[in-house]
């Protein structure tokens, strides 16, 4: 493990948390062949998975978070060196056993097509031991009101289902703020602990309802359902077709997609996440009021996820202002 920087004394830290974190190569090959030696014209490492992509963004934003979760091995190591290089503190549990993941992105034509494609290759999890997972559980311990601990993303083969609640039934009582980005049986566990921020797309939305993902209606009804059972802002993404929020205050409102070239759409749910968090934490540092400060949350969030998905990286910070001063004009 690597310490936690030190607090400062009214002000909240977040912890971003990555069960099943990733080193992504990703490689540029033209005229791939499946079944023969190819070239690749270039390759670049990207460290991830989605609590990780959150802290990248933050840092982008200018807020600090350290980085909590599983790392294994060698490509362990390498991803917990490669986070503290840029600047992201990190109290990673190294796990006794296998290597963090490592994807494999093969992006370019394919032979027969002129259509640019992406193959990829996705590992599965180092397996977590109770003794690691009891090591993480301490970790919680640090937690203190007003802090924002961040759930994101799937869970290694083999990890309980009800983590996400275990993790939150531990901070109960605390007055910490829990973000659950996850899916299904994972994010409904979830709700009873009365989580700050749950942040569906319109798919998984419909998918826990039953509900036509193009029926806002329905989208609508289904966030007033998981409000209903416990999560206090319901954020749903919808690609292309905008996004709805319901806030604690019980206000819904929905926002058109910002217009633009979509040009990588890998991490902008993690980046509006880390929008929506920065931006409430910006509202309420100003003294602004609960429905000012989910205003300034989701329209940064807008700006940090479009941002992503117009730039080949994580929301640079100069197309979040951009953007931003767009919603805000």
């Amino acid at each position: 493990m690597h310490g936690p920087f030190c607090r400062k004394k009214g002000i909240a830290i977040i912890y971003t948390v990555t069960f099943n974190p990733a080193i992504d190569c990703v490689m540029q090959v033209e005229n791939l062949k499946f079944g023969h030696v190819n070239r690749a014209l270039t390759q670049e490492f990207y460290f991830g998975g989605k609590g990780v992509n959150v802290s990248y963004v933050l840092s982008h934003l200018g807020r600090t978070s350290t980085a909590w979760g599983f790392v294994a091995g060698w490509t362990g190591a390498a991803l917990e060196a490669a986070l503290r290089q840029d600047g992201i503190p990190t109290n990673f549990v190294h796990l006794p056993q296998g290597n963090t993941r490592v994807n494999a992105k093969l992006k370019g034509t394919v032979s027969g097509s002129d259509d640019d494609a992406e193959t990829a290759v996705n590992a599965g999890g180092a397996p977590i031991d109770d003794e690691s997972l009891q090591r993480f559980f301490e970790l919680l311990e640090t937690v203190e009101q007003g802090d924002f601990v961040i759930l994101s993303g799937g869970i290694p083969k083999g990890t309980p289902k009800d983590i996400y609640a275990r993790i939150m039934e531990q901070l109960d009582g605390r007055g910490a703020n829990v973000v659950v980005d996850a899916t299904e049986e994972v994010l409904m566990q979830s709700l009873p602990h009365r989580p700050f921020l749950v942040k569906p797309n319109d798919e998984e939305l419909a998918e826990i309802t039953g509900c036509d993902p193009l029926d806002v209606a329905a989208l609508e009804d289904g966030a007033r359902m998981l409000q209903e059972k416990g999560a206090r802002n319901v954020l749903v993404s919808r690609g292309g077709s905008g996004s709805l929020l319901l806030d604690a205050t019980g206000r819904m409102q929905g926002a058109p997609a910002i217009k633009g070239t979509l040009v990588n759409s890998v991490g902008a749910g993690d980046s509006t996440v880390a929008g929506f968090v920065e931006g409430y934490l910006r509202g309420k540092e100003a003294g602004a009021d609960e429905q000012a400060a989910y205003d300034k949350a989701y329209k940064l969030a807008q700006a940090c996820g479009s941002a992503t998905a117009f730039s080949p990286g994580l929301a640079p910070a100069d197309m979040v202002n951009e953007l931003l001063e767009q919603l805000e004009s």
